[in-house]
């Protein structure tokens, strides 16, 4: 490519940056591709001349369904609903809580415009709906949250991301040298070290993956789960769409006379007219008059003709309830929270809820938060841990596997008993309780002191 033809490529590029609008976040293609497509970018002098470091930037929203689509929303609130009730603690090499953390207060105010439970549930949102979970904070590089520490969730449909060509090749300084580039308001930018912020995936990033082999431009880009679930998704917007539109002004009859062969003369025009504006309410189709009806009239020669749709055949609630049960299962939400079941195992499914799905989404974060804050806690020798225990469902599950578990234990050593009584009974033999269990090997059980 010859100097000219670069600069001249340069300056279309310049002129179409103040000339052309800037197209939206999310985008739906023609082919039902709902994978984060990424378009590449340039900035600065050399951008304009196609040179300089290259940048990709996903092109379509997939947060974008978790604000139009009920069910899934629902589903995702429940994570971030229950993940904002974690009680965060930080504990030394014994696990005891350290009182008045500085770490855990700073949490609780992370930044001017949020407090915990909303920083929180808007992680948790990025991280189910976009498929991973972006911070930046001010302290990240010196581990110094004494000085105005902040921390914000960044939303990675506003980041462009560098490509990794070869990855193998890259020191940690390089990769933690690499730049971002954050998009603001204005078309304002804000470059970024990739060792300002915090990473971590929904499942797992796809890291140089692609359906053709390496793919250098979405090296970051996530496996958001809710690609693998689109077509149900796309149906409960179609079938809600469809639904919403046969509850509206649409017509299910359509009235007139036609001449017939009892000798009765057709309608003239004027007559045909005179029924057309009277069931009409004065207006042509009866379609603009404010007032929602089941039959209009017309001044053609038509019958009756019956336009009403048979709702059952068409089966929207099956189809609704089916494309549920598929983003229920992707999100891994326990049928109880939707379905008929008893208290009990509504309370348990809950706990199990909580302690495996959710709590792995907010050990993630603090496991992250705990490494980019590395000076911190290795000069204090202590970890962030994420509870739950104080959640009622959790607190009754917790107490009854505690009550079952006794019970248990009590039931067994009973039952040792018995058969050390009916040993000695038998045998004859003088031996002790200890001697008893360590030769019938049931040490390991009772936990006898040697």
């Amino acid at each position: 490519m010859g100097l000219l033809t670069k600069i001249d490529i340069g300056f279309q590029r310049f002129k179409s940056a103040f000339t052309s609008e800037i197209p939206p976040l999310y985008a739906r293609d023609n082919e039902g591709n709902h994978t984060y497509n990424m378009h590449t970018e340039r900035f600065g002098i050399l951008g304009m001349l196609g040179l300089g470091q290259a940048y990709t930037r996903p092109s379509n929203n997939l947060k974008y369904y978790y604000a139009n689509t009920l069910f899934l929303q629902d589903c995702i609130n429940l994570y971030a609903d229950f993940g904002s009730q974690v009680h965060i603690m930080e504990v030394d090499e014994d696990g005891n809580e350290v009182e008045n953390s500085e770490f855990v207060s700073f949490l609780n105010n992370p930044n001017p415009f949020q407090n915990r439970t909303e920083f929180i549930k808007e992680m948790i949102i990025n991280c189910l709906s976009q498929g991973l979970v972006i911070q930046w904070g001010n302290f990240f590089k010196n581990g110094n949250i004494r000085v105005n520490p902040l921390l914000y969730n960044l939303d990675f449909n506003n980041i462009s991301t560098p490509k990794v060509k070869d990855k193998y090749l890259m020191t940690r300084k390089e990769i933690g040298e690499l730049n971002f580039v954050e998009h603001l308001a204005d078309s304002k930018k804000r470059k970024l070290h990739l060792s300002e912020l915090a990473f971590f995936y929904d499942t797992i990033p796809k890291n140089g993956f692609g359906d053709d082999g390496y793919d250098a431009e979405g090296f970051f880009s996530p496996m958001s789960r809710l690609s693998s679930i689109m077509p149900s998704i796309n149906t409960l917007l179609n079938a809600q769409s469809s639904m919403e539109f046969m509850t509206g002004n649409n017509v299910n009859k359509v009235l007139s006379r036609k001449s017939t062969g009892d000798g009765l003369a057709p309608l003239d025009d004027e007559q045909k007219d005179d029924i057309e504006s009277k069931v009409n309410a004065n207006r042509k189709y009866g379609m603009t008059a404010g007032r929602r009806r089941d039959i209009i009239a017309t001044n053609e020669d038509l019958s009756v003709l019956d336009l009403s749709r048979d709702n059952r055949k068409m089966q929207m609630i099956e189809m609704k309830n089916s494309a549920k049960e598929d983003v229920r299962n992707c999100l891994n939400i326990p049928e109880d929270f939707y379905g008929s079941s008893t208290y009990e195992n509504k309370q348990h499914s809950e706990a199990r809820f909580v302690l495996s799905q959710v709590k792995t989404i907010t050990d993630n974060w603090l496991s992250e938060l705990q490494n980019k804050g590395h000076l911190y806690f290795e000069s204090r020798n202590t970890r962030l841990v994420g509870i739950y225990d104080h959640i009622p469902s959790v607190a009754e599950t917790k107490n009854a596997n505690d009550n079952k578990s006794f019970l248990d234990k009590t039931k067994a050593l009973d039952s040792a008993l018995a058969t050390y009584g009916n040993y000695k009974t038998q045998t004859g033999e003088k031996i002790s309780w200890e001697e008893f269990v360590r030769v019938s090997q049931m040490n390991e059980y009772l936990m006898i002191q040697q």
